[in-house]
């Protein structure tokens, strides 16, 4: 990434239209983009569409930014809505569900405005959950684990590991619903 005041430039340049800071911007954000995209969807390829997406909202609409504000945040916060409605058009099914919650719950970590709300929520949530549930959700979600590793790390069955982690995932999902889904 380029640094703050480089971004705060290219912020500026881009709300005047110039289109090499605009090539700049892309050329140097694209990839950490793609990868935040990534966080949500689990998929590559859309992703990329997404993300691509992203900036030619940002180009159509360039009148709409403040050219004060951090641009790439601005990305951040238009990957983020374009992941979410993608993913709500897919009308996820239960099967499904769990990667959903998973990619919306830990996938803040490079966003310099995360929803509050929802990490109080998912705080609390996450601190009623039984210990080896809890424990079995980070370990996959947050330690990038398979179920395997966490078996024999845990000293446990597989199928063990696979119920806790399905146990917290409905519990997640049940207490988080009315916030991913709007329901």
């Amino acid at each position: 990434m380029v640094s703050d005041i480089d971004i705060k430039k290219l912020g500026k340049q881009v709300k005047l239209r110039d289109r090499e800071a605009f090539r700049v911007l892309y050329q140097t954000c694209f990839p950490d983009l793609q990868q935040y995209a990534m966080r949500y969807l689990y998929d590559w390829h859309e992703a990329e569409n997404l993300v691509q997406e992203a900036f030619f909202s940002l180009w159509k609409h360039i009148d709409q930014y403040n050219a004060e504000l951090n641009i790439v945040s601005y990305l951040l916060t238009i990957v983020k809505n374009n992941c979410l409605l993608y993913l709500r058009d897919l009308k996820i099914q239960d099967n499904h569900k769990d990667k959903v919650v998973e990619a919306l719950l830990f996938s803040n970590l490079k966003d310099e405005e995360p929803d509050q709300f929802l990490v109080v929520r998912l705080n609390e949530v996450l601190s009623q959950l039984p210990e080896k549930q809890k424990t079995v959700l980070l370990k996959h979600v947050v330690e990038n684990k398979t179920m395997p590793q966490i078996a024999a790390e845990l000293a446990v069955a597989e199928s063990t590991v696979k119920t806790h982690y399905k146990r917290a995932i409905a519990i997640l999902r049940a207490n988080l619903r009315f916030i991913i889904f709007g329901f």
